[in-house]
């Protein structure tokens, strides 16, 4: 997938019931800043809310943890939540998910950037190919002479 530098946060978020639970919970800025991180993950990695090192490997626990600099009780515990909340969702094969990721992300507009990024690498491509059909044509016009000749 095309890397993504941005994704789309409201400013209305914080008044979204589950956050406001949220912050009522110990360790609540941390549990945010997680949730914040796994978003732009889930951006980053750019497969519709999907987080995950690579499509064979899910990230484990402690792999957030590390990624994310933070005590691993506390991401088990913002996972936890997450999950009881119906905020990510995790398949039987352990690969996490932001559930509604179209309301996190422009998907229209990631849509569009993979079509532009496909369309430009087809034109390259298409550049490539005529460079190459017409060098050959190029080198039997050129004529080569001795470097004393005249």
């Amino acid at each position: 997938m095309s890397e993504v530098k941005w994704i789309k946060l409201s400013t209305k978020m914080f008044e979204d019931e589950k956050i406001k639970l949220i912050e009522q919970m110990p360790e609540s800025d941390t549990i945010l800043i997680i949730w914040v991180k796994l978003l732009a993950q889930a951006g980053k990695t750019n497969a519709s809310g999907y987080i995950y090192l690579n499509q064979n490997i899910p990230y484990t626990d402690e792999m957030l943890a590390t990624i994310f600099n933070r005590p691993l009780p506390i991401v088990r515990m913002a996972l936890n939540t997450f999950q009881q909340f119906g905020m990510i969702e995790v398949d039987e094969n352990k690969f996490i998910s932001i559930a509604n990721w179209e309301k996190h992300q422009n998907v229209e507009g990631m849509d569009r950037v993979r079509k532009l990024a496909a369309e430009r690498n087809r034109q390259y491509r298409e550049r490539k190919k005529q460079l190459q059909l017409s060098a050959p044509e190029k080198e039997s016009d050129v004529s080569v002479t001795s470097r004393d000749g005249t």
